[in-house]
């Protein structure tokens, strides 16, 4: 039984330092021991290598993100830029599982809910990348409407009487004190 627990454990190992080995030659390798590892033609091997390299690259990712007052479940709107193409007018909702981006739509008298989607996503990994993108979008967007009403906020009077003070108090020091005494009145 300990043998087969070992070689259970064993098996794993054995596929991960497989596909480790695979990756190596897909994308590190040269074409050469590529093609020859597994058994085909240079330019088959090329092939490979530029289908796999194009899985594996993320296209980027970058949502913008306008707050509103909360309406509903409506926190805002997004503009998500995915590999050079915008798409506009996302809502940024926040729901029982967090923040997400709800695909734009437009109002349609024949459809059940009185929307349309004018586009969606197909893929969950793509969607996840973009709900995480426009909760990260949203936070921002906050902080930095927080940082500008707090630029603009009037100082309080208690912090304005104690500036116009010590302001009074410089302006005091670099004026001559007046003489008293007779001995002001002498020099008439």
């Amino acid at each position: 039984m300990a043998k087969m627990q070992a070689a259970a454990q064993g098996g794993p190992v054995v596929d991960e330092a497989a596909m480790e080995e695979m990756r190596r030659l897909i994308f590190e390798a040269p074409i050469a021991e590529l093609a020859e590892s597994q058994g085909i033609s240079i330019d088959e091997a090329v092939q490979l290598r530029v289908e796999k390299n194009l899985e594996a690259a993320e296209v980027p990712i970058e949502v913008t993100v306008r707050p509103i007052e909360k309406q509903g479940k409506t926190m805002g709107f997004a503009s998500v830029n995915i590999g050079g193409m915008v798409v506009d007018d996302f809502r940024v909702i926040d729901g029982k599982n967090g923040v997400f981006l709800g695909t734009p739509s437009k109002p349609d008298p024949t459809s059940r809910t009185g929307y349309r989607s004018t586009a969606r996503v197909m893929d969950r990994h793509l969607q996840e990348r973009l709900d995480a993108a426009a909760a990260q979008g949203y936070t921002q967007a906050v902080e930095k409407l927080i940082a500008r009403a707090e630029a603009l906020r009037p100082a309080p009077i208690k912090e304005q009487m104690a500036k116009a003070a010590k302001e009074a108090a410089q302006e005091n020091a670099a004026h001559p004190a007046p003489a008293k005494g007779k001995e002001a009145r002498d020099d008439r």
